[in-house]
């Protein structure tokens, strides 16, 4: 598994430059790149990205695919560089609307450069400065079950609805083979989750899973949070960043429309590129508005691989395999992004000698006395987390006598 990096930037009206290598981007001389080749495709993805149907997905991996392939064909060249290597992460560093551009639909005329076999190419939004480093893979491999911090908001009011209980259930169910340690924060307020977050050792959780609305806001992404009595909150990337402090999860994943899109035609960072500004390793967003049951089988199929043992870039490559081969419709909006490093595998698989297995779930034991008499309900099954917010809200908005 290795990383080819490209640094695209437009240099003037007319053109961008490429600068590409594997470890070094000066080996390379710079490729100019004409933006006239794709200036149409550039104000569809601004206009409509959202309306494209599947066939234009093909046609539009195959315009961006052959743009930077130009006609010497450097790109499937470099490629075939590393024949042994069945899995390739291609990172783009790509600024303006040219971040727009939708780089997970990249398609070589025969597939897309994700569901291809030796080499299965993943593309990654690489946040870099002007000079950049390179993605180093980062072994961090921790000797026991994946532990998962998991928060869903749903503040009074706010529609559509969202399933978030069916996606903790399909979370679990996904890893039931390879059981992985699942906290969940019930309020949905940022507070609460930073004092949980914060109340454990750092190093404790693998991945944090934020699942709720998201969306542009005037000053900024936004994250609809709740506050401690259930009403919406508007949470900024700095408000975000607050929770982990200095002591960030090797991923984040905002599962909410919009997080990984830039606002006012690229010059606005993403939510998600937001947290790798303010220190994260690697974060998981989606690029438009997205079907909740697409983001509910695009959890479960990740973590389900994440709890297995395998690398982030292997887990993100069979997620979106799994979300193609069942004709996902927004497969193609789920977007990693990374700075200078990228997890390798979180965890061991699951028979790995001395390896520390996930205690019993929260929602393990279905019978409250030793005896097995008082049954109560499994996390899989318990439905209705706004209760106690719902009554605060109502206690709150009751008139005083």
């Amino acid at each position: 598994m290795t990383v080819l990096h490209l640094d695209l930037r437009p240099t003037s009206d007319t053109h961008a430059t490429l600068r590409y290598g594997w470890e070094n981007l000066n080996r390379h001389r710079p490729r100019p790149l004409p933006l006239a080749d794709i200036q149409d495709l550039i104000a569809l993805m601004e206009r409509d990205y959202y309306g494209l149907l599947p066939e234009q997905f093909v046609a539009t991996g195959q315009r961006l695919y052959r743009w930077l392939d130009g006609g010497d064909r450097w790109l499937e060249t470099t490629l075939r560089q590393r024949p042994r290597e069945p899995l390739i992460g291609l990172a783009i560093a790509a600024t303006g609307t040219l971040a727009h551009l939708p780089w997970e639909v990249l398609h070589n005329g025969q597939d897309f450069l994700v569901a291809q076999r030796r080499p299965t190419v993943v593309p990654l939004r690489w946040c870099c400065a002007n000079d950049p480093m390179p993605v180093v893979l980062a072994e961090q491999a921790q000797n026991r079950a994946l532990n998962l911090l998991f928060m869903a908001t749903a503040p009074a009011g706010v529609q559509p609805e969202l399933n978030f209980e069916e996606e903790e259930a399909r979370i679990l169910s996904a890893t039931a083979r390879q059981p992985l340690a699942l906290q969940v924060e019930e309020s949905g307020c940022l507070e609460d989750l930073a004092d949980l977050y914060g109340s454990y050792p750092a190093g404790t959780f693998d991945g944090v899973h934020l699942t709720g609305h998201a969306n542009h806001g005037g000053a900024g992404p936004i994250f609809l949070t709740e506050t401690a009595v259930g009403e919406p909150h508007l949470a900024t990337v700095d408000e975000l960043a607050d929770v982990f402090g200095y002591h960030w999860p090797p991923l984040v994943f905002l599962s909410g429309c919009r997080t990984g899109e830039r606002m006012q035609r690229g010059t606005v960072p993403s939510l998600a590129e937001g947290l790798i500004g303010a220190g994260a390793q690697a974060v998981l967003g989606w690029g438009r508005p997205v079907l909740d049951r697409d983001g509910t089988a695009a959890a479960a199929a990740l973590y389900g691989e994440l709890a297995a043992g395998k690398s982030l870039l292997e887990a993100l490559a069979q997620t979106m395999q799994t979300l193609l081969k069942h004709e996902a419709r927004d497969w193609h909006l789920l977007r990693l992004h990374v700075a200078d490093q990228l997890p390798g595998a979180l965890v061991t698989p699951l028979r790995t000698p001395g390896r520390q297995q996930a205690p019993h779930p929260s929602s393990a034991s279905t019978f409250l006395d030793p005896e097995g008499r008082v049954k109560v309900s499994t996390r899989q099954s318990f439905v209705g987390r706004r209760r106690i917010a719902t009554a605060l809200h109502q206690i709150a908005a009751k008139p005083q006598r």
